[in-house]
């Protein structure tokens, strides 16, 4: 049986839908999880040290103490991935990135090595310093691979990020008594988008983490906090209670370019039949259809206006909600991804 080596980290949840898929495809997995391997020294010692350096400013805001020291986090990542390698001893290796590792790391494993890019980087060198030492790269963002070209690497291609279609699903008896909702941490971007909704509807749902603060000068934002997260069974029943989900990337509106890629979330939502609303991708899929099958916006004026709009028009909101689940049907699943790395994995040993 093919063993598998998964590297990424528990959060986002992308590691068990991957399992599943190459589980079904007959292979064995052991998964090394960056957050589980957090020496306590450098977790409550180095850590605190350097906070009270950068604010007694002692040290420059890119500088850190310990970084040499084989407990600071990164060093002792890269030595406990070698031990989980050499004991495991898998026939090749998947890093999802998110975290790179060191070149003498990457040395050591003498297995194909494959990657695959989940977040939205488009800097060439540090899209080189994640891929040239792998045997091939995947991609979610077309944009990052035709800068990997450039660069002068050629061993990628696109890969989009799925959906588990059995943990996100549409649920028919579920009451939408949410207007809209949105689960991510706080960013001053998202606030804007939050605080806008607040002004069409009370019937707001927010989950995610760093929003107590800013929340504590503006008692609006406190009512409608409901949790610090929301995961698996209790994010599908969420989604499936709001009339419209809103998926906003955390950078700043100035911010030059649309987003890069599609990431898992909005597959999520559409998958639980609810309505998707969110800002705009340079890479959107091409059935994808603003007014169709989702809505889209540009800035906060357009968010607005189109949160009003299918509010008012509850016939409107479910049939873009029914066109966005039957484009995600049966598609982007974990199994069509664990097939498309397992094929490639099989052509590198030729």
């Amino acid at each position: 049986m093919t063993r598998l080596l998964i590297v990424y980290q528990s959060k986002p949840s992308i590691v068990p839908g991957l399992v599943k898929g190459f589980e079904n495809a007959g292979l064995e997995i052991i998964t090394f999880l960056a957050n589980e391997h957090h020496h306590w020294v450098d977790k409550y010692v180095f850590h605190a040290v350097n906070k009270w350096a950068h604010n007694l400013r002692i040290l420059k805001k890119r500088e850190f103490l310990f970084s040499k020291h084989p407990l600071n986090h990164w060093n002792f990542l890269n030595t406990e991935l070698i031990k989980s390698y050499k004991k495991n001893k898998p026939d090749f290796v998947l890093f999802i990135h998110g975290i790179h590792y060191s070149k003498a790391t990457l040395s050591q494993i003498d297995a194909p090595k494959i990657g695959w890019l989940v977040d939205p980087v488009q800097d060439p060198q540090r899209l080189l310093l994640f891929s040239q030492n792998l045997d091939w790269y995947f991609s979610y963002s077309k944009i990052a691979i035709a800068a990997l070209n450039k660069a002068g690497f050629m061993n990628t291609n696109y890969l989009p990020h799925a959906v588990d279609h059995h943990q996100f699903r549409y649920l028919p008896e579920t009451k939408k008594n949410i207007d809209i909702a949105f689960v991510g941490k706080h960013s001053a971007h998202r606030e804007k988008f939050i605080l806008a909704a607040l002004e069409i509807t009370n019937k707001v749902s927010l989950y995610g983490s760093r929003w107590i603060s800013p929340a504590l000068s503006n008692f609006s934002l406190i009512k409608v906090i409901k949790g610090w997260e929301c995961y698996g069974e209790s994010l599908n029943r969420l989604y499936n209670s709001s009339k419209v989900v809103l998926s906003i990337i955390a950078k700043p509106e100035s911010a030059l370019e649309t987003q890069s890629g599609i990431n898992m979330r909005p597959y999520e939502i559409l998958a639980s039949g609810s309505l998707l609303l969110s800002d705009n991708y340079d890479e959107l899929h091409p059935e994808l259809k603003n007014n169709h099958n989702l809505i889209l916006f540009n800035n906060l004026d357009e968010f607005k206006a189109s949160l009003k709009r299918i509010l008012d028009d509850e016939y409107m909101c479910e049939k873009i909600a029914l066109e966005g689940r039957k484009f995600i049907k049966d598609r982007f699943s974990y199994d069509e991804m664990a097939t498309i790395i397992l094929s490639k994995y099989q052509k590198l040993l030729k």
